[in-house]
Order: C-alpha cells, then structure tokens, then sequence
C-alpha cells in the first residue's frame, strides 16, 4: 500500500516539476494561467499524499531521491519576474527580515562590514534564487521594516511615482493592451467580440529585466548610531535615489536597459501640439490642445509641464493691455490649474524657451496609464573601492514601465488616444519655418 502511495507521490511530483519547466519558457498568459491552476491542485494532492505518507512511517520518505522534492518552491507564474509564489511563506511563523535580529546584523553589515549570519544568509539566498540570479554577491536584502517604509515614502511622496499603475507581470510574457487596460462592450451575443476588443488583443505590450542601482549615501554614519536613527537614515536616503531615477524613466526613458517614457513614442499627427513663441501665451493655443483631447479621456488627463513655463506663459498670461486672464490658476488644495485641468511641474521637462524646434515640452497624459512593472524588492551591497579607497554603498532593484500603448495587426497604435505631445516650433524672422 505504502508502494503505491509513495509511486503516485513522485508521478505527481514529477508532473509539477515538467509544468514549473514549461511555464519558465512559456509565453502566452492563458496558457500560464492554466499551468498555474493545474499546479495549485497538484500541490493540495502532493499535500494531502504526503500527510497519508508521514502518517505510515515517522522517518523522512525513503524513496524519494531529493528530499526537498517533497516541498519544493511553488510557481506563480503572473508574479513578477518569475518570484516564487511562496516566497513569503519561506518562513511560516515570522518574517526573519523584519526581525530585531536580522535588522541590527543588516546594520552591523552596513557600518562595520560585519558578515550577515549563516541562518540568514541561507534563507536570502533560497528567497533570492529565482530574483537576482545574474547578481551572485548581493551583500544583504533590505530588511522588512525599512523596504516597507521606502515603499510607501515612494508612492506617496512622489508626485508622477504615486500616479502611476503597479503591475506584477511576469517578464517577457506578451500582455494584450485589453488586459492591461480592461473595457466594458455591449456584445450582441456572448459568441461575438467587438472589432475594438479584438484590436486591443492584437496590440502587446512585454516588459523587461532592467536593473535600478542606486548609490547610498551614508558615510556619515557611526557604529554607535542607534538603530531607529539608522533606519531612518537608510529610508530617506534610498528614497531620494529611487523616486529620481524612476521618475526620470517614467517620463523620458529611453526603454533600452530602463523603462520607457511616456514622451517616446511616435504618436499620430493629430496629437503633436505645435505651439510658436507668439502662440504660446494666447487662450486660442491652449483651446486647440483641450480640442484634441478625446471626450473618453477628458477627466483623466493631466498636463505636464516645467515650473518656468507654467509661471511665465500659463500663470502669468495677459491680455494685450497687460492685465492678467486668469488662464492658469491655483486652487485652494495647491493644485496648479488650466482650463479646470490639473497642470503638474515637473523638473524632468526642459521649459519652452530653453526647448529646441520640435522638442517636446510638455505633455497630456493620463498617468494611470503608466504601467510600473515591479515588485520593488530592494538588495543591498557593500564592497571597497581600491581606486577610490573607500566603501560603496549601493542598492538593487528590477523593474521595468511604459504605457499602455501598442501596434495592433494593422499597424494602427492602440491605447494612446489621451496622450498628447506639446512642441515647440521655432519661425524663422520670414515666417519660414
């Protein structure tokens, strides 16, 4: 009885480890859901075998050639670049990373170099496995409590950061434009699908495996800082860090080895706004910009834009008599307002004066848009320059952006209707452009 029991435990061992394989390779998100579900029940009847089996014999299975086959990492395809669904359930009764313990040896790490313990490093380095394996000396992970607090200091501190949508897509899977930004169509029977639905499914969007590293300035710190003082000292640090880059990236990355910004695209005719040195300052210009904004996008959009052209086309545009229209206005929550749309300033545009013919400076969009794609899992290091004769200090993480905007079979952009481009153009003295 026992035989068969412990045979049907290894068939369906077996058969868990051939789809875990096959949804590594796998690049259809249907297919993956159905791996995944099909794994889910093997590992309730893989649990319930091996109670039947720990229940007949005290001992550790006998037959089973690798022990740790009998509990193995569970897949979740739809995570973020392939982390292992339980990952947080690696240790069942406490988060060892947020304990006192591991927190003190992460800063003892920090200030002194100390080693992290050997009962620590054994599980970052089991929780770290399917993440960063192309980084082989990754000093320490983030401890809990801090990533947590640099999380949370992120979306809500950062003005474009918090706006933008969070997603956990697997890497390398091609995710149809319908999925990432879901609508609602009246069908006319259930077997039918609208030309629109299916254009959205045709045009993909995929993400990468970029890398952020982020310098840590923390040379000031002593070992006889206490730990709350530290703590609160890594958090701001980190945070400064990666609210730039990523931010910087949301809105002007290049999409080569970082995330792609939402001014990269090559948009439609009709949604590149060319405004001249003596339109700019006219209620007439800014017409034509809310004109161009489709109806379905109009309570979303933002304008974004420089500080100094906001303040010296928008908040300080008179008429021809010099006196004030009042076009651009300040609300009483501080919000910058132009015709009842929220304008935000941002420092990663240059400013209409400064902007050559043809460069983009500012845009229409609707940040939600944005699709962020990222666990923000943290990874620490620390090693010695010899060349500058001091300790760098440097933190990790994956993540990859763009918006919601790809090619569907005919060539035709799909998810980009609110999004619009506002240009320069320089006239020549002759009126030539």
């Amino acid at each position: 009885m026992k035989d068969k029991i412990l045979k049907l435990f290894n068939a369906k061992t077996e058969r868990r480890k051939q789809l875990i394989e096959k949804g590594n390779t796998c690049n259809s998100v249907d297919e993956l859901r159905s791996i995944n579900t099909e794994i889910e029940a093997l590992n309730e009847e893989i649990r319930q075998l091996q109670e039947v089996i720990d229940s007949m014999d005290e001992g550790e299975p006998q037959t089973i050639e690798d022990r740790s086959q009998v509990n193995p990492p569970q897949f979740n395809p739809i995570a973020t670049y392939g982390l292992r669904g339980n990952q947080t359930q690696i240790i069942e009764d406490e988060d060892v990373f947020g304990t006192i313990g591991y927190r003190q040896a992460f800063k003892n790490f920090v200030i002194n170099g100390t080693p992290i313990p050997e009962e620590y490093r054994a599980v970052q380095q089991e929780q770290r496995t399917d993440t960063l394996t192309v980084v082989g000396d990754i000093g320490a992970v983030i401890p809990t409590n801090v990533l947590n607090r640099v999380i949370e200091d992120l979306t809500v501190e950062g003005k474009i950061l918090s706006r933008v949508t969070q997603t956990s897509y697997q890497g390398g899977v091609e995710i149809p434009i319908a999925e990432a930004l879901p609508t609602a169509t009246w069908l006319a029977n259930e077997s039918t699908v609208s030309d629109e639905q299916k254009a959205k499914m045709e045009a993909k969007i995929t993400f990468g495996y970029h890398v952020l590293e982020s310098k840590v300035a923390i040379g000031l710190l002593s070992a006889t800082v206490s730990l709350p003082i530290f703590e609160t000292t890594i958090v701001n640090q980190l945070k400064k860090a990666m609210i730039k880059a990523i931010e910087n990236s949301i809105v002007k990355g290049s999409g080569s080895g970082e995330p792609k910004g939402f001014t990269k695209y090559t948009l439609p005719t009709g949604q590149n706004i060319e405004m001249t040195a003596s339109t700019i300052g006219t209620v007439q210009a800014w017409a034509e910009v809310e004109g161009a904004i489709p109806e379905a996008y109009e309570d979303d959009s933002i304008y974004v834009m420089s500080k100094t052209t906001w303040e010296k086309y928008l908040n300080g545009m008179t008429d021809t008599t010099g006196q004030r229209i009042g076009l651009g206005k300040i609300n009483e929550k501080g919000q910058k307002i132009l015709n009842g749309r929220e304008v935000l300033t941002v420092d990663k545009f240059k400013s209409f004066d400064a902007a050559t013919n043809g460069e983009i400076f500012g845009a229409v969009v609707n940040l939600s848009e944005y699709l962020l794609n990222s666990n923000l899992a943290m990874y620490y290091k620390k090693y010695f320059n010899e060349d500058k004769n001091k300790w760098i200090h440097k933190c990790l993480m994956i993540a990859d952006g763009q918006m919601a905007i790809g090619e569907d079979s005919s060539s035709v952009l799909r998810g980009a209707g609110g999004l619009l481009y506002l240009k320069k153009k320089v006239v020549t003295p002759s009126g030539n452009n």
